[in-house]
């Protein structure tokens, strides 16, 4: 009798060559510690920006080396979180789900979203300042521009290790895979995705869309993208009904 007959069944303990290493099955999800340091990378971009006000208000009463120092390593936050996660990336590569990577990820991306707001919205005031009478702001507005689109930037890319990994991973295991195209084009999807990770609203893109692939995180993804417009929609409403009132009152 075959062992196939006696219901014996013998598998490959050596997964092959560009197939993932994680455990077969049905993903469960669920929280993973990774999500804990996209938490702690959240918190800590936003912490620097008010470290670095309460600097600057320090230093105008009084001038010290030492704060001043500080100061300017604060700028560097979003690069060494950067960094850090392009290590997490690197060494946590095949050793967890890709899921989880994309989770970690829109931790990040969706959190950074009133950040990146006022950013620019800062950008557009100091672009307008250069137009003013104020003959200083032409030269004090662009280098300002150039360093809070850079400190953005960079701030952008604390997710794009994750998304990467997680692109190139999910082209390993066929997840954007289609009829024509097959695996060509589940790779050119992982190409084009990992690129738009280095450019504003595109790398959100590229997450929602992999959302919708993977079929995860949906609700929170079309919580995200409703919630602004309709905070927006919402002040624009009170400001033309305050400003009724008050012309009925003159």
């Amino acid at each position: 009798m075959s062992y196939q007959q006696q219901g014996y069944q013998i598998q490959n303990p050596y997964p092959a060559q560009g197939q993932s290493q994680v455990p077969a099955g049905e993903f469960k999800g669920g929280f993973h510690p990774l999500y804990i340091w996209s938490i702690v990378s959240l918190v800590l971009t936003y912490s620097f920006v008010f470290i670095f006000a309460l600097l600057t208000n320090l230093l105008r009463d009084t001038y010290l080396e030492g704060l001043s120092v500080l100061q300017t390593g604060t700028l560097f936050f979003p690069l060494v979180i950067t960094i850090t996660n392009t290590v997490i990336a690197i060494l946590m590569n095949r050793k967890i789900d890709r899921r989880y990577f994309l989770g970690a990820s829109l931790i990040l991306k969706y959190g950074l979203i009133p950040y990146f707001i006022a950013g620019g919205f800062l950008i557009a005031i100091f672009f307008l300042l250069i137009f003013t009478p104020v003959v200083i702001m032409i030269f004090v507005s662009p280098p300002v521009i150039i360093c809070l689109s850079v400190i953005g930037w960079v701030s952008m890319s604390e997710s794009a290790p994750f998304m990467v990994v997680y692109f190139i991973n999910a082209a390993k295991d066929g997840v954007f895979d289609c009829k024509k195209l097959k695996k060509t084009g589940s790779v050119l999807y992982a190409v084009f995705g990992s690129i738009m990770q280095m450019f504003f609203c595109l790398d959100v893109a590229a997450a929602v869309a992999a959302c919708f692939k993977e079929k995860r995180h949906i609700k929170l993804t079309i919580v995200v993208m409703v919630l602004p417009l309709v905070i927006f929609g919402v002040g624009m409403a009170i400001l033309i009904i305050t400003g009724s009132l008050k012309g009925a009152a003159r």
